[in-house]
C-alpha cells in the first residue's frame, strides 16, 4: 500500500512535498465486570495516514498542506482523487514556507519483545487489582490493555523511519458500596514495563481512595491551605509550566519570556528544572522525522531552550528538536512525609490544572481531598482552591521521591503554599 501511495504522489506534480504514516497495532483486550473476566479480544489494525503539500503564491512564499486517511481497499484511481483534492485544499493554506525534514538513511527501532502471552500478564495484572479489594470496596470494572505498536513515516525527502512501541493501559473503576449510597472512582494507568510492586501500589491507592470518596465531607472553616498535588497532577502543573515555551506558542507571541529570562522570580523555595525526554530508546522520532534527544527547557527556574515541531522551528530560525510525549523534571530535597508534617489539603483527584501566567492565576476544581488540621485525617470534596501563579512558583516545594510513568519522569508530589480554598 505504501508503495501505491508514493507512487499516487509522485505521479501528481502539483505535490511539492509529502509525508506517510503507517501505524500498524496488534492490541490483545481483557475485559472484567464484578472481578470476573467477561471479554477477551484481539484487535489488528493497519492505519495509513498521508499529509500533502503545496507551494503557492507568486514567489511561492506559502506552503499549505491537507491531510487524508487512506483504506487498505483503496484503488490507484481513488488514491489519484484523493491526492488531487488535497492539493486543491493544501492551495488555500498560507502557511509561510519551510523545509521537511530531511532523511540521510533508513533507519529502525524496537521496544525489546516481551516474549510473555499477554492475556497471561493482563490476568495477573488484574488479580493484584482485585486481591486488593475489601469487602466493602472492590473493582466494578477494570479494562487491560497490552499493546505493541509499529510506526512508519516516509517523506518526499528521504526520511524513512520506524519504530515498535510496546505498553500496557490498565482502567479501572473502584467502587464503595455503603449502607446509604454507592461511590465510584475512575483511574488510569499506563505501564511500559510491568513492575508488579508498582501495581500493587496503585491497586492498594484506588481502593483507598474510593473509600475515602465515600466517607468525605463538606470541607468547612478552611480559607487557606497548603496544596500537596500528586502523581498525574504533578504532572499536568509541569506540563502546564512550559506550555507557552514550544516554538509555535512563541512564533504567536503567547508569552513574554524569552531565552535566559527567569520564569521563577525571587525563588524560596525548589527551583524547577524541567524538560522533555524519550520514554524508550525505540522512542526516537516525532511526527514530522525529526530525530529525538533530550532538550532543558528550564533549569533552575531560567528558560533555557524552546521546543517542538519542524514548522514553528524554522519560523524562528532554530534547529527543531521535536515532539515529544515524556515530561522529565528534577527532584526536590524535601521528602513527602516531611511536606504533610503541618496542616494541608491533599488532592487525591482534580479534575484539571488552570494556569494563566498574564494574569498570575493558578487554581484547580478538586472532586477528592485529604485534609490534615494537624491531629486528624479528614476526606473531604466538592471545593476549589486558586491562588497566584508567580507567589506559588516562588515558594514552591518537591518532593525528594520521584515518579516514573510512561509520559512522566520526576517529583512525586509538590506543594503549593498558602492557596485560598474556595
Amino acid at each position: 500500500m505504501i508503495k501505491q501511495i508514493v507512487s499516487a504522489l509522485k505521479a501528481n506534480q502539483m505535490v511539492s512535498g509529502w509525508l506517510v504514516s503507517e501505524t500498524a497495532t496488534v492490541s490483545s483486550q481483557v475485559f472484567y465486570v464484578m472481578q470476573k473476566k467477561e471479554t477477551t479480544r484481539r484487535v489488528e489494525t493497519r492505519e495509513y495516514q498521508v499529509t500533502v503539500y503545496h507551494r503557492h503564491g507568486e514567489q511561492h512564499e506559502y506552503l499549505g498542506s491537507s491531510a487524508f486517511a487512506v483504506s487498505r481497499k483503496s484503488t490507484k484511481s481513488e488514491l489519484a482523487k484523493k491526492v488531487e483534492a488535497a492539493v486543491f485544499a493544501a492551495s488555500f493554506v498560507k502557511n509561510k514556507t519551510f523545509d521537511l525534514v530531511k532523511g540521510e538513511r533508513k533507519r529502525s527501532w524496537k521496544d525489546p519483545a516481551d516474549l510473555s502471552d499477554p492475556y497471561v500478564l493482563l490476568d495477573e495484572i488484574a488479580n493484584v487489582f482485585f486481591a486488593a479489594a475489601t469487602p466493602v470496596s472492590r473493582f466494578n470494572a477494570l479494562e487491560a490493555f497490552h499493546s505493541r505498536q509499529t510506526i512508519r513515516i516516509l517523506n518526499s525527502e528521504g526520511v524513512d523511519l520506524t519504530k515498535t512501541l510496546a505498553k500496557i493501559n490498565i482502567e479501572a473503576i473502584p467502587s464503595h458500596d455503603g449502607p446509604e449510597r454507592k461511590v465510584e472512582l475512575i483511574r488510569m494507568y499506563a505501564y511500559r514495563a510491568v513492575n508488579l510492586e508498582q501495581v500493587k501500589k496503585d491497586a492498594a491507592a484506588a481502593i483507598a481512595d474510593v473509600a475515602m470518596r465515600y466517607a468525605a465531607v463538606k470541607i468547612e472553616n478552611v480559607a487557606t491551605a497548603d496544596v500537596i498535588l500528586q502523581g498525574d497532577d504533578v504532572e499536568e502543573f509541569l506540563r502546564a509550566l512550559i506550555d507557552d515555551y514550544s516554538y509555535d506558542s512563541i512564533y504567536q507571541q503567547n508569552t513574554d519570556k524569552r531565552i535566559g529570562d527567569m520564569i521563577q522570580k525571587d525563588i524560596r523555595g525548589d527551583a524547577l528544572s524541567i524538560g522533555w525526554t524519550t520514554f524508550s530508546k525505540a522512542d526516537a522520532f516525532d511526527r514530522d522525522g525529526v530525530l529525538l534527544s533530550p532538550v532543558r527547557v528550564v533549569e533552575q527556574g531560567k528558560l533555557m531552550d524552546y521546543y517542538g515541531a519542524n514548522q514553528y522551528a524554522q519560523y524562528l530560525g532554530m534547529k527543531p528538536n521535536g515532539v515529544f510525549s515524556t515530561i522529565e523534571a528534577a527532584c526536590g530535597k524535601t521528602t513527602i512525609a516531611r511536606m504533610k508534617v503541618k496542616p494541608h489539603l491533599e488532592i487525591l483527584a482534580l479534575s484539571g490544572i488552570q494556569i494563566d501566567t498574564y494574569s498570575g492565576y493558578i487554581g484547580g476544581e478538586v472532586r477528592l481531598a485529604v485534609w490534615f488540621d494537624g491531629k486528624n485525617l479528614i476526606p473531604v470534596s466538592g471545593f476549589s482552591f486558586s491562588g497566584n501563579i508567580d507567589k506559588a512558583l516562588s515558594d514552591l516545594v518537591l518532593s525528594k521521591e520521584a515518579f516514573t510513568s510512561i509520559s512522566y519522569r520526576g517529583p512525586k508530589c509538590l506543594l503549593l503554599k498558602a492557596m485560598d480554598v474556595l
